[in-house]
């Protein structure tokens, strides 16, 4: 009977063990009733299961949770600004301005819903209003970096470079461990010419994120611009296998061989941007260009051909076909070829009279008609001279 007992017994606490095993873990506090920590804890427990939700971009289950989460309680910041994510995330900005409003509203004392706001703002492209955002969450904290950030961003996009480094700069000042501000003013120390600056900051994100390649392609593009081409190509490069679809790289690293004077390697890369792109002008334009500059008219009427078989009427190509005409006559101008110097002028302003009416084209075509009958002008009264 005893042993019966103790049995039982045993079996009672093993059961009971195993069902506060499975629940749900709670801090227990001393004097205080178990309700508000309940109500918190339903609260959080919503959340948690809108944020993951969200995570999964399951907006509607998500919207959901963070509803109810909201609903347990008027004062819970994140799921406000959860519940505003996720509008913003289904494109229903209205509602999401109408979320941060209300968070504005129930707890007046935080400056998240005014950063929201802003940052909602710039995203549908209301800069100015973006801006008042910011200003006024300044008036209840003006030391947090992420204001200037956001007021620094709108002036970027609204093109005021001079204003959008002021702020980056004092976003930067109270917060310099943050990539994104640091990216930011890397990126508009660029745009604003301060090239030592830029290149400072961005190789500093660089290193920190070596598989970034957003920021690997800044940092290449900032010393290209800063017209330090050899790192230029070497930054390309490393980035070129995860960009290997993309005939923008190609020809990035082509420029930056143009700006090493290594020409023939340009165009090796300038035809690889050809075989990538669907609009196969694009790189057309830039080889025949180079080839251009440095007057070496053989290789960039070699181009012009092929990319007549691209588009044989496009007035680009009819208008460098005029440029390569004029300089093979200027060539023979020189050797006192006088005859021949006329015959390939008129043959380019055959060739700039083809995009004479073209919209984007006609004026370079009609400037290029008056070099071409200055040219033979000058070159005729040369024949008095004689023609070698």
């Amino acid at each position: 009977m005893r042993r019966t007992t103790i049995l039982k017994k045993c079996l009672f606490y093993l059961f009971l063990a195993l069902i506060l095993s499975c629940a749900p873990k709670q801090t227990v506090k001393t004097n205080k009733t178990d309700e508000p920590e309940k109500e918190q804890s339903e609260c959080k427990k919503h959340y948690n299961i809108g944020f993951e939700y969200k995570k999964m971009k399951m907006y509607e289950d998500a919207r959901i949770n963070f509803e109810k989460a909201v609903e347990c309680s008027s004062h819970y910041v994140d799921a406000y600004l959860g519940l505003a994510h996720v509008y913003t995330d289904m494109q229903q900005y209205g509602l999401a301005e109408e979320t941060y409003k209300t968070l504005i509203e129930n707890v007046p004392g935080t400056i998240k819903g005014y950063i929201g706001l802003g940052s909602l703002f710039a995203k549908i492209a209301e800069y100015s209003k973006a801006i008042e955002a910011y200003d006024k969450a300044m008036e209840i904290d003006s030391t947090d970096a992420s204001i200037y950030h956001g007021k620094g961003f709108a002036y970027e996009k609204m093109k005021d470079y001079t204003k959008a480094e002021t702020f980056y700069e004092i976003a930067f000042g109270l917060d310099s461990e943050n990539r994104a501000i640091t990216f930011a003013l890397g990126k508009i120390y660029l745009e604003n010419k301060k090239c030592e600056k830029a290149i400072a900051l961005l190789e500093k994100v660089a290193e920190e994120f070596p598989k970034d390649i957003e920021v690997q392609f800044s940092l290449a593009d900032a010393y290209f611009d800063c017209k330090q081409h050899s790192k230029a190509v070497e930054s390309y490069l490393k980035i070129e296998p995860d960009l290997s679809e993309f005939a923008t790289i190609y020809i990035k690293i082509a420029k930056s061989y143009e700006g090493l004077r290594k020409y023939s390697k340009a165009a090796e890369y300038f035809v690889i941007a050809v075989e990538k792109t669907a609009n196969k002008l694009i790189p057309y334009y830039h080889i025949i260009n180079m080839y251009l500059k440095i007057k070496n008219y053989g290789s960039a009427q070699k181009y012009i051909t092929q990319a007549f078989c691209v588009a044989p009427s496009d007035a680009g190509l009819n208008c460098m076909n005029g440029d390569v005409y004029l300089g093979y006559g200027d060539s023979a101008r020189s050797s006192k070829k006088y005859k021949k110097a006329i015959s390939h002028y008129q043959t380019g302003k055959n060739w700039y009279g083809k995009a004479r009416g073209d919209a984007k084209w006609g004026s370079y075509a009609a400037s290029g008609m008056k070099r071409a009958d200055v040219k033979i002008k000058n070159t005729q009264q040369l024949l008095w001279y004689g023609d070698d």
